[in-house]
């Protein structure tokens, strides 16, 4: 099991450390493999604001050495880049977010630690590849949103696979109907998932991404643990 751990930027401000140290000991105890989700509301580690960078950074920073504590593989982070935020400037928005993306990694790498960048808004993967270019660290990969994918890609399943495949670590699955994030059970949408299971199971096993259900309810899990199991071989 891989259960992923999010905090929130008051997550950061507030926590104690005997309870990240709880955690731990529960992580321990029950023989996890956990990852971390770094906070990203409000947050744009290539934002025209320097202050803003900055504080994104170290918000991002902070859940590199809480995955340190947890013992985690990977962190998932939000870049904080879209189309809304830069009006389409990804080149500009890359070349103040980079000097923060290459220490992160670095930062990072010195725990033998991930990181996988998450697609959000992305209508296609050159962004990300681009983005992945840039820090050139075999620790930095992709978190493949496949329900932010249906919602914003236009672009089909074959290409992400084709560009990003090879830099997937890990996949965020759950479900919508095309018309927004809805994080619904698997089958309880209109995700077509054949295609993305096919590219999972020719995987050979230690090339497989891990694979985090993100869903709200209880139910919604044991639902679509139920589906997986006939999904994988």
């Amino acid at each position: 099991l891989h259960p992923e751990f999010y905090f929130s930027g008051d997550d950061v401000d507030k926590i104690e450390k005997d309870i990240l140290l709880s955690f731990r000991s529960e992580v321990d105890e029950r023989r996890f493999c956990p990852t971390v989700h770094a906070p990203f509301f409000d947050l744009n580690i290539g934002a025209r604001d320097s202050q803003v960078s900055r504080v994104s950074f170290e918000r991002l920073f902070w859940a590199v050495e809480v995955a340190a504590l947890l013992k985690a593989g990977l962190v998932v982070i939000h870049p904080g880049y879209g189309p809304w935020i830069l009006g389409h400037k990804f080149d500009a928005w890359l070349s103040r977010a980079g000097k923060y993306l290459i220490k992160l990694c670095e930062h990072a790498a010195s725990y033998g630690i991930k990181v996988a960048f998450e697609n959000i808004y992305d209508a296609g993967p050159d962004d990300l590849a681009e983005l992945l270019n840039l820090v050139d660290s075999t620790n930095a990969g992709i978190c493949l949103d496949i329900g932010h994918f249906n919602v914003f890609s236009k672009q089909p399943l074959e290409r992400w696979l084709k560009v990003l495949g090879r830099h997937i670590f890990e996949l965020h699955l759950h479900d919508n109907d095309g018309t927004a994030d809805q994080h619904l059970a698997l089958g309880d949408g209109r995700i077509g998932y054949s295609q993305l299971m096919q590219w999972f199971n020719d995987l050979a096993p230690e090339e497989k991404p891990v694979l985090t259900l993100e869903l709200p309810h209880r139910t919604h899990v044991i639902k679509s643990v139920n589906i997986l199991k006939d999904w994988l071989s």
